[in-house]
Order: structure tokens, then sequence, then C-alpha cells
């Protein structure tokens, strides 16, 4: 498989609702038990809570991959060597709002977000952006 791992995160306030949110991270992510909730406070002492997950498994990273739209990769696409750190790591945000309600659509600017790093498996004499691709399908 071309992916070591799928990282994703995202923060609430206190006056989010946790639990959809946990329940939107659980529906992407595909299990509860991947998720770690942080609470913690702010400076001025509001709460926040940090949530995030690591998918590792194959079954659990190709059911992420599977819900992301086809429209929604070829815009990742198109930018793809830009997304790409020199740790092999490709960058994309998903907006928090569509997540909860159901949906996954890259995120603009103005929205939250949920971020996600997808970690690409490459050796020696490899090229990150055409092992990822060939994964997407692209």
């Amino acid at each position: 498989m071309a992916i070591h791992h799928i990282n994703c995160r995202t923060a609430s306030s206190g006056i989010d609702n946790l639990a959809t949110i946990v329940d939107a991270m659980t529906w992407l992510c595909g299990d509860e038990e991947l998720l770690l909730i942080d609470r913690t406070t702010s400076f001025h002492g509001s709460e926040i809570n940090l949530i995030t997950s690591h998918i590792s498994k194959n079954r659990d990273i190709k059911s992420f991959v599977d819900k992301l739209k086809q429209a929604d990769l070829l815009k990742i696409s198109e930018n793809l060597s830009d997304r790409i750190d020199d740790s092999n790591i490709l960058h994309f945000r998903i907006c928090l709002d569509s997540l909860i309600s159901g949906e996954i659509s890259l995120a603009e600017a103005d929205k939250k977000t949920v971020k996600c790093s997808i970690k690409i498996e490459v050796y020696p004499g490899q090229n990150a952006v055409e092992e990822i691709t060939n994964f997407l399908g692209l």
C-alpha cells in the first residue's frame, strides 16, 4: 500500500457540540477507538478540545480514501507537489461543517477544518507524487 498512515485533527471550543464532532470524526476514521480527545483550557480559561486520530490499518486507510470525492481528489492533484512536504506527507483540509453533515469536501479559507496528513510510503528510487497518484487512481 502506498500510504503508511493518516492523521486527522481538529479543535472544538466550549460552545461547540463535542459529541457531534466526535461522531463525525468517528465516521471519517472508521472507529471511535482511533480518536484521542485532549481536553484543556485556553489562556483565558475557556474549554478547548483537541480531537486527533491516527489511522494505520490498511482496511481503515482504504475506507478513508474511498470516502473522498473524485472531484476533491482532482482538486488535490492540481497542486499535489505543493501539498507534499520534504517528509513525504500530503497535507489537505476538510470542511468540518460538511463532515458533520456526513459529506467530505475540501475546506475554504474561512471555514472550520479538519487537518489531514497522509504519510506516503516511499522507498529509495520512488517518487512520492507518483506513488500517491497511482494509489488514488489519478
